[in-house]
């Protein structure tokens, strides 16, 4: 049986050291508050200031793919690093202010934007 990760992640920075949560127990109350799983099965969706992705990789269980975004290089290397070990393929993770997004012709069904104002 394999070890539980750790709800954070302890980053250096050149401006310091932080501790960034990756997992929150009430992730799962967002997914409820925005409708849950049905909302999002088989969907495209977008998580704008997807930081370390704890939200996106909650999304990810039940959509068909999730794009995060977020301003911050190590945060999205954080995310992309867990979606590399995981083996997530419906995830990806872009260096992108929400300012200055341009995504093409993609389409999305929806977008998040939790704990990004």
């Amino acid at each position: 049986m394999s070890a539980k990760p750790a709800p954070f992640e302890e980053v250096e920075t050149p401006q310091g050291r932080f501790i960034i949560v990756t997992r929150h127990p009430r992730s799962g109350r967002e997914i409820e508050a925005f409708g849950g799983a049905r909302r999002f099965r088989g969907k495209s969706v977008i998580d704008i200031g997807t930081g370390v992705g704890r939200l996106a990789f909650d999304v990810a269980r039940y959509a068909r793919r999730v794009l995060g975004v977020d301003p911050h290089g190590n945060a999205i290397d954080m995310a992309r690093e867990r979606a590399r070990r995981e083996g997530r393929t419906n995830i990806e993770f872009r260096l992108a202010d929400a300012r200055e997004l341009h995504t093409g012709r993609e389409r999305f069904d929806l977008a998040i934007l939790s704990w990004s104002l």
